[in-house]
């Protein structure tokens, strides 16, 4: 029995660590657009496929005090990979490979494809529209 059980536990394991990584950076940024409105200040999410991370950071919007902004959070760095080694980014639609997060809660429109290497024929899509809403979808690639 355990046998037969090994690999689809396996599975469902790469499974769950996919879905783990899609739901951490979905709720990145829905937070920091939640931030963005809070404190009146614009966060971008730098999204790097060639190191499979992306980074936190945050600016002053035009018109606004600086050092506001910039003083009270650092710029954070995470990865998907962290979850899992398999887990890389695989695609990202966003301009400039980042999303913007305006004060008013708007951001940059697009999509980030997550890969589990362990799983070949299937993703996770992270998707955020225009007015801020963001989805993930999961499927074959």
């Amino acid at each position: 029995v355990l046998a037969i059980a090994a690999p689809n536990f396996n599975k469902y394991r790469q499974n769950t660590n996919l879905r783990e990584a899609a739901r951490d950076l979905s709720s990145d940024i829905a937070l920091y657009r939640q931030r963005a409105v809070a404190e009146n200040c614009i966060y971008q999410i730098v999204l790097n496929q060639a190191t499979n991370s992306y980074t936190v950071q945050r600016e002053p919007p035009p018109g606004s005090v600086a050092e506001a902004c910039l003083a009270l959070v650092p710029a954070v760095t995470k990865s998907p990979g962290n979850i899992s080694a398999q887990i890389t980014i695989f695609d990202i639609t966003f301009p400039s490979a980042q999303i913007t997060i305006q004060p008013r809660g708007t951001t940059s429109a697009g999509k980030v494809t997550l890969h589990h290497a362990g799983l070949p024929d299937r993703k996770a899509d992270i998707i955020a529209n225009l007015m801020g809403r963001v989805r993930v979808e999961y499927g074959p690639i």
